[in-house]
């Protein structure tokens, strides 16, 4: 029986259901909306706090086999309070599966109640971290000081474990706590801690465990500060227990409190030995007491601190030991009462001997200084006080050893605004020295302002603990090194001016890596290049001349120092990314210094590529001529006008007879042939004195004058006349013609021989054309009719109904064998008329003729699924029948000779012929194209592609394709008959293409063969 403050309820979880008695209204009250009957809105009136473990405990129950549920949580009421609600349920199975909950609500009594709610609010408002974790770690309820501290929300926290939240370093340490606490409630530890922003923060922790919830209480305060105090504590006590100085605190009776193990080992106390009883007067001397009590003590005690060099003894040695010692009062912090004496104390005795070490070191540089063989000076302070200047630098001064002491300015007024003083004070002001190379500076020597160059340098001079008391200046007179060089470089410039101005061309190398350091424009117009080349080695402007021996007979000239001329020397330039021929005359020559040594080389060169091209021409030219001469075996000789000598070549003494290659008009004439005489002279004579003509040609005979032996000649002549326009000169050639004289005869009795023979043949090849017509006018008529006859008949017997069935296959075979005969006859009949058709070429469009030609073809290209697919097509000179004859076998072909189940698809395509294409097919000159018909059918071999043109000539037998052999040759003949090719290209089972080769204006009046 269930008490007032009890309720049952039941919760269906196969489908969701919640029900409630009535007590759930009286206990909780009643909602303004209707109770909701799931599961999820009863989860949403569990307290956020207590939501995750209450649905966790649950789901154990239900993955788990107990039969029955407890659980004591907080729930919210009507009125928006939370009263606190401990269930009892039973759990009912099916198969294994809880599918029904039935159970008991108990409300606590009020007292109860506010007491949780007591208990809870202070567990969150406390400000120290609070968290309650389950056996696994995993929080169940943290408190806002917790979620401050660690940075995530409540929500956040109840998805992980506390461990994670743990530094990963502490995890051991933590882990171990926690296994003690199997053995005690309680245990303390601290550890670092992880925020949700990365940050690491120092914790103590205690923790507590529930043995009846089996749950972890753990209070999390926040130690980073004093962590890190302690930290910064421990670290002062290392320094100052591993610091090399004396440290010691004494109370304000005297007594010793501490003295670290540098103090022991300084004052000889051993590291084990009490200082209890020791006081700070053991350390010093009697004679130092009075020093101590009124000047240290009263000090420390007014000012809080005193500083200063003392003495102290060493206690087992009694050595005196000198210290700089820095003591202060130590007060209570409370209070402000001095309750303690603080002194650390530096050992003077290095610092000392660092001093006396100086001091010998200061004089030891005095004396280098003085005795050093170049100038040196050393001021001291701000105000650049002369402070030591040995005998170089007054004599760069022109001031004697009487302004030692002095500022430099006092001493040397002269130097006021030339720089000097404001670059001493900047070296004594910043620590860097200063460099100064050939510096010109205005100094009073022997009473008179002079004009002198240095080389210097201002180095400030330092204490041991850096602090800069002085400058010092190494300086040497370069004026005649500055002046010479002034000299030189005036020298230099006026010659470079000289080689950039020269129209000549002119570059310098330096070095023996021979780099470009001058080159003029007139160098740089000859190479093609521009100034960028100015400091770039000889190889790397010019790479491509490195084969070519320049470069070597460059090193030759700086290793020996001899001069190289070259002339009309070739040179291969890269320009534009080519190579170019030019010529040059140059020089190579060495430039040597004071020593004598090489530094450089100078290299003129002059352009005469134009020179060397024009002679190699001219040497060409009359080598060409010479050889022509030769080749065409003429003779040459010239006649003067003036004097009557005549001058011939070789072949001309051995035609004509002379013995010397020099005769006179007398001699040369005596060897034309007298007929020939009379007409020599005159064409000479029109030539000559009559100025018909420049020219002169004449054909003659000539006599051997030795052996009789006579020749023709072909002479041909030139007059050539002086400044006043009087002929001084008759030169020319002469040909020996009477091979070509006989040749001539003989050809034309050869013609006339052949023209009689070309006449017989013409007759017979008309006799022969005359035999043709009469053939086709037989085939075409007297061996058709009997065929039709057969036809004929043979139909009307295949139509008898009385036909033996033993006599029908014999009768298909004479019906069939006289179709053959028919297309035979027709195909040799139109083979025929191609031999000899008088007939006119018209301009005729191909794309008209193809279309026609498919049209005839409709029917076989729908039967076969074929298609035909046609680009743009010329207009030739053709004759249009024998045109459509030879695209309609082409087609034929096409639709015939196709592949079993493959849908025919036939191409003709056409392309203009480029000039290169006609010689490849050693057609005449003119405009072709190449049309191509390209189906897909079943191809031959390559071995088959002039057998195919061949008249009767099957690769296949007439029962597979049907045909007479002669349509291919029907083809080949069209196209030859229109001064143009047809070949086919194909490969057994990959479809053919045939090309059409045709001009484009094929003139022939007649097409014929």
């Amino acid at each position: 029986m269930s008490t007032l403050n009890d309720f049952m309820w039941e919760w269906n979880l196969e489908n969701g259901d919640i029900w409630c008695s009535e007590g759930y209204a009286a206990r909780v009250g009643v909602p303004e909306e209707p109770v909701p009957s799931s599961g999820a809105y009863w989860h949403s009136r569990i307290h956020p706090d207590d939501q995750m473990w209450v649905s966790e405990s649950l789901y154990e129950a239900l993955q788990k086999q107990p039969t029955t549920w407890e659980a004591t949580y907080r729930f919210l009421k009507a009125d928006g309070t939370y009263v606190v609600v401990k269930d009892h349920a039973h759990l009912f199975r099916k198969a294994g599966t809880v599918v029904r909950l039935l159970g008991t609500s108990t409300v606590q009594n009020e007292a109860l109640s506010r007491s949780t709610q007591f208990y809870s609010a202070a567990f969150d408002q406390v400000p120290l971290g609070m968290i309650v974790t389950d056996a696994n770690g995993r929080i169940v309820r943290a408190n806002a000081s917790f979620q401050q501290l660690s940075g995530y929300t409540a929500a956040e926290l109840q998805q992980v474990s506390y461990r994670q939240l743990i530094d990963a370093a502490d995890w051991p340490i933590y882990n171990a706590r926690l296994q003690s606490l199997q053995t005690s409630l309680s245990t303390q530890l601290e550890n670092r801690l992880r925020q949700n922003n990365g940050q690491i923060l120092w914790v103590k922790q205690t923790l507590t465990l529930i043995p009846a919830m089996g749950y972890y209480f753990t209070t999390v305060e926040d130690i980073t500060h004093e962590h890190l105090q302690r930290q910064q504590r421990e670290r002062l006590l290392t320094l100052i227990e591993n610091s090399s100085e004396l440290m010691v605190i004494a109370a304000m009776d005297d007594h010793l409190l501490y003295i670290n193990q540098a103090g022991r080992e300084l004052v000889g106390i051993p590291a084990d030995a009490p200082i209890v009883h020791r006081k700070v007067s053991d350390f010093y001397w009697q004679d130092q007491y009075a020093f101590v009590r009124e000047t240290i003590l009263p000090e420390l005690l007014e000012k809080g601190h005193w500083k200063g060099e003392f003495r102290i003894r060493h206690f087992q040695t009694g050595m005196v030991i000198p210290v700089f010692a820095n003591g202060i009062r130590i007060d209570d912090p409370d209070t402000g009462q001095p309750i303690a004496r603080g002194f650390t104390l530096r050992d003077m005795r290095p610092e000392q001997l660092a001093r006396q070490t100086i001091l010998e070191s200061e004089r030891h540089f005095r004396n280098l200084v003085i005795q050093a063989p170049v100038a040196i000076g050393l001021l001291k302070g701000r105000k650049m006080v002369i402070e030591t200047a040995n005998e170089f630098m007054l004599e760069v001064w022109g001031k004697t050893e009487s302004i030692v002491g002095k500022p430099l300015l006092s001493a040397l007024p002269e130097l006021a605004g030339q720089g000097f003083i404001e670059l001493l004070q900047d070296v004594y002001d910043t620590g860097n020295p200063f460099y100064g190379n050939e510096i010109l500076a205005q100094i009073i020597r022997n009473n008179r302002l002079e004009a002198r160059y240095y080389n210097f340098v201002y180095a400030p001079v330092r204490q041991s603990d850096g602090t800069i008391t002085g400058v010092m200046i190494v300086a040497n007179d370069v004026s005649d090194q500055v002046r010479a060089k002034k000299e030189v470089q005036f020298s230099e410039e006026r010659f470079r001016s000289f080689v950039l101005g020269s129209p000549t061309p002119i570059v310098i190398y330096t070095g023996k890596e021979l780099r470009i350091e001058t080159v003029n424009q007139a160098m740089l117009d000859t190479w093609h290049r521009d100034s960028s080349l100015v400091g770039k080695t000889f190889r790397e402007a010019f790479p491509e001349l490195d084969p070519q021996n320049f470069y070597q007979l460059l090193e030759q000239v700086y290793v020996t120092g001899k001069t190289y001329t070259a002339q009309e020397d070739r040179v291969d330039l890269l320009i534009d990314g080519e190579f170019r021929t030019f010529y040059f005359n140059f020089t190579y020559k060495a430039l040597r210094d004071a020593r004598g040594a090489t530094y450089g080389i100078i290299n003129t060169a002059t352009d005469v590529t134009a020179q060397v091209n024009a002679r190699q021409q001219l040497e060409e030219t009359e080598q060409n001529l010479r050889d022509a001469i030769e080749l065409a075996e003429l003779g040459t000789w010239s006649r003067n006008l003036n004097t009557g000598k005549i001058s011939c070549s070789s072949r001309i003494q051995q035609w004509y007879g002379f013995t010397e290659p020099e005769t006179d008009v007398e001699a040369f004439m005596a060897a034309v042939h007298p007929e020939d005489r009379h007409q020599v002279l005159d064409l000479i004579s029109q030539a000559v004195v009559f100025r018909k003509s420049d020219h002169y040609s004449a054909e003659y005979r000539v006599v051997h004058l030795q052996t009789g032996e006579e020749r023709i000649v072909q002479s041909q002549g030139k007059v050539t006349c002086d400044p006043q326009g009087k002929p001084y000169l008759l030169s020319g050639t002469s040909r020996d013609v009477t091979s070509q004289k006989q040749a001539a005869l003989g050809l034309e009795r050869l013609v006339s021989q052949r023209t009689q023979e070309l006449q017989q043949a013409n007759e017979l090849l008309q006799r022969s054309n005359r035999e043709l017509e009469q053939y086709a006018y037989v085939a075409s008529h007297d061996l058709q009719e009997p065929l039709r006859k057969i036809r004929m008949f043979s139909g009307i017997i295949r139509e008898m109904n009385d036909l033996p069935e033993r006599a029908q296959n014999p009768l298909a075979k004479v019906i069939h064998s006289s179709e053959r005969m028919t297309l035979l006859i027709r195909d040799l009949l139109e083979f025929s008329r191609l031999l000899k058709v008088d007939r006119i070429l018209t301009s005729t469009d191909l794309n008209t003729i193809v279309q026609n030609v498919i049209t005839d073809f409709e029917l076989a290209i729908q039967e076969k699924s074929a298609t035909v697919e046609v680009g743009t097509l010329p207009t030739v000179n053709a004759e249009s029948l024998q045109m459509n004859q030879l695209f309609y076998n082409l087609l034929s072909n096409a639709l015939k000779f196709t592949k079993e189940g493959v849908p025919p698809r036939i191409i003709i395509t056409c392309e203009r012929l480029l000039p290169q294409d006609v010689q490849a097919y050693a057609l005449p000159e003119g405009a072709y194209y190449d049309i191509r018909v390209q189906d897909n059918g079943i191809g031959f071999s390559e071995n088959y592609k002039e057998q195919i043109f061949e008249v009767f000539k099957r690769l296949h037998t007439r029962e597979v394709y049907p045909g007479s052999g002669i349509g291919l040759a029907l083809c080949r003949k069209i196209v030859q008959n229109h001064g143009g090719l047809l070949y086919a290209e194909s490969e057994e089972g990959q479809g053919s293409t045939f090309h059409i080769i045709l001009p484009e204006a094929f003139r022939s009046a007649s097409v014929s063969f």
